[in-house]
């Protein structure tokens, strides 16, 4: 059985490139389109195509584009009938802070105390009723812990919210020198003048957002670590994400060891309850329990894998009411692999 595949690609040139990678690898795959929806023709162009399944890639820097892709999703999904991969819901709640925010309230899933106001007056009486800082703010959109500030004291979380809706609030761009490895950082920028330009442009992009006239605060959980968890279909993977400065997002610094169960037992029971299973699920351990701080369809890889057991890399199936650990490397292609995998099965003829 051979299947037709729509690859959308955004705002940015290189997105979708690893989605054509695993189009190519796969020989389930008879043929790709690459189709731009940015463009004023984009759903012409899709609906003059023959295709089974249309593999999504949302932007996660500006949110201009980000409302564009949720829009135009919507569009294909729940207007057209078409077959897409993430799901709706899956994409809507990436680099939505706001949204998942209320997504787990109204799901009743255990997360850090967060407060969202679109009202400055609202908002200065909350930071004046804190008895206990820090907090941490955080603009709606950015990744690798962009747009995350520990406020420490009322006075600073009152400039916050005056700088929040007056001028708005930048997020920080640009490379991080000091996070991971600095020269594969730089030889890898060098490479290639394709790639640093595209990197060049995506600075350019998250300099330019701006946030105004809303705040998101969180309360702040001490930690040393933060667990990120990859749940891909029936595949289940975890490692830490180790803290440096009371941040675990952008650190690029791992722990890689065995898994709880009962950590796995808690993912396997919010994807059942929540429906979504494609995302990366950080969060914390507190002593209120697992705490979910971010859900994200797409998620940065540095590493060729997302869990290591004694050693050997692999994933956790749930199997014959057990779990059960199988070694491989499952996480090629920076998941793209698996995720191609796991939307064939979903949408198997």
């Amino acid at each position: 059985m051979t299947y037709k595949v729509i690859i959308l690609k955004s705002e940015l040139d290189r997105d979708h490139l690893l989605w054509i990678e695993a189009c190519q690898k796969d020989k389930r795959i008879s043929t790709f389109t690459v189709v731009d929806m940015t463009q004023n023709d984009w759903l012409e162009s899709i609906q003059a195509l023959e295709f089974d399944l249309i593999l999504c890639r949302p932007p996660g820097i500006t949110s201009f584009f980000k409302t564009l892709y949720d829009e135009r999703m919507m569009i294909l999904k729940d207007i057209c009938g078409f077959n897409i991969y993430p799901t709706l819901q899956e994409i809507y709640i990436y680099e939505n802070k706001k949204l998942l925010k209320d997504w787990l309230v109204a799901q009743h899933i255990p997360h850090p105390k967060t407060f969202v106001s679109f009202f400055k007056s609202e908002a200065i009486a909350y930071a004046s009723e804190i008895q206990n800082y820090p907090i941490v703010a955080k603009t709606n959109i950015g990744a690798s812990g962009n747009g995350v500030v520990i406020l420490k004291t009322k006075d600073e979380a009152k400039e916050y919210i005056d700088q929040a809706f007056g001028s708005g609030i930048k997020s920080k761009s640009g490379p991080k020198w000091l996070k991971g490895n600095p020269l594969k950082k730089i030889r890898k920028l060098l490479s290639s003048k394709a790639f640093l330009g595209q990197r060049l442009k995506e600075y350019a992009m998250s300099k330019s957002e701006t946030q105004k006239n809303f705040v998101f605060f969180q309360e702040f959980i001490p930690h040393e670590f933060e667990w990120r968890c990859v749940i891909i279909g029936d595949s289940f993977f975890a490692h830490k994400k180790l803290a440096l400065n009371n941040m675990s997002s952008g650190t690029l610094l791992k722990g890689y060891n065995d898994v709880p169960l009962k950590l796995l037992d808690f993912l396997r029971t919010f994807s059942c309850k929540t429906g979504v299973n494609s995302v990366a699920v950080d969060l914390f351990e507190s002593e209120q329990g697992y705490l979910i701080n971010e859900v994200q369809c797409f998620f940065g890889q540095s590493d060729p894998y997302q869990m290591l057991i004694e050693d050997q890399p692999g994933r956790y199936i749930y199997e014959n009411e057990q779990w059960k650990f199988e070694s491989g490397m499952f996480n090629t292609n920076q998941c793209y692999d698996l995720r191609l995998d796991h939307a064939l099965s979903i949408f198997k003829k």
